[in-house]
């Protein structure tokens, strides 16, 4: 739910990606609460540290909009490898998930569990097996 731009980071001197979520043209109440959520969401990203998960180096907003900062992944994502190659091996789609599984099982807590995993947000680097 967003565009993810390629940006630096010029305090700290480093490239990053930073991601403008997107808030739809909604009510003023209903902005507020994705908004919310969005915060919400990054901040429990930001606590955890694995292989598998992307590092979240900062939240900012700016104007209401939410604006999240994070580490690059020089790689394509799950679905563009998905449409590149075709539908992967059950072993590999099962080692993908169990990836997938390792990075977000310390936020397999119903209170903190909002976000949501599909092929364009995963990894390629998961794909190609190298986590």
């Amino acid at each position: 739910m967003g565009i993810v731009w390629r940006a630096h980071d010029e305090l700290l001197d480093r490239t990053v990606a930073v991601k403008e979520v997107n808030l739809p043209h909604l009510r003023e109440i209903d902005r507020d609460e994705l908004r919310q959520r969005t915060m919400r969401e990054a901040l429990a990203a930001a606590r955890l540290s694995h292989p598998n998960a992307v590092t979240v180096h900062d939240v900012v907003e700016e104007d209401g909009q939410p604006w999240i900062v994070m580490q690059l992944v020089a790689a394509d994502s799950l679905a563009d490898v998905l449409r590149d190659k075709g539908p992967l091996p059950p072993q590999r789609v099962a080692e993908i998930g169990l990836a997938l599984l390792r990075a977000w099982r310390p936020r397999m807590r119903p209170a903190s569990c909002t976000a949501t995993l599909s092929p364009p947000t995963c990894c390629s680097a998961i794909a190609a097996g190298w986590c």
